[in-house]
């Protein structure tokens, strides 16, 4: 999956394919680092911002239309910028204020369906707001705590070794269980 671009990977991960989006998060996870550094130190902590532009990474995937005029790393880079923005401004207690400066989203910041010429659809808004709750406890009761944490630490760009270090595991237990996630995630989507 490494050879593959950007745009086909976002339609395997549309399909359900759980290695493209592992590819995919890892091709942007220094994207996302880059534009949640300038609020580090703010009432969100680092991990919160890098969930936020996953999370907006994930809007990017399932709302991009190649006939929308950007490129696929172009638009998704728009989503997770929009992403920690509306999450500092929630945490700032700011979310009434006018995004002056920024590509408009829905209220709750969860697509960016507005800046690709799409509408606002409340019902697919709340799919999508269920199929994140799905994923996110599937994550926590499904996976073990080592799975967890390996996981955190793979799509926090970490590698295989520096996962290991971490844990203080050997790096093959640490494929071992990243191999067992994707064989937990295949199954339930």
């Amino acid at each position: 999956m490494e050879s593959y671009p950007d745009q086909q990977l976002a339609a395997l991960v549309r399909d359900g394919d759980p290695d493209a989006f592992l590819e995919l998060t890892s091709r942007y996870m220094t994207l996302i680092r880059a534009k949640a550094a300038p609020f580090h130190g703010t009432m969100l902590e680092a991990d919160d911002l890098c969930q936020e532009g996953l999370l907006g990474l994930l809007d990017a995937v399932r709302s991009f239309r190649e006939d929308g005029g950007a490129s696929f790393r172009t638009y998704a880079g728009t989503c997770i910028t929009n992403r920690i923005i509306m999450a500092y401004r929630w945490a700032a207690g700011r979310k009434n204020l006018p995004l002056n400066n920024f590509v408009p989203l829905n209220e709750e910041g969860t697509s960016c369906g507005a800046f690709a010429g799409e509408e606002v659809n409340p019902e697919k808004m709340l799919v999508e707001e269920e199929d994140l709750h799905l994923l996110k406890q599937f994550i926590s009761r499904g996976l073990s705590k080592m799975e967890r944490q390996v996981l955190m630490l793979y799509l926090g760009g970490y590698s295989y070794k520096e996962i290991a270090d971490s844990l203080r595991i050997t790096s093959k237990a640490a494929d071992n269980a990243l191999q067992r996630v994707r064989r937990k995630l295949k199954e339930p989507f």
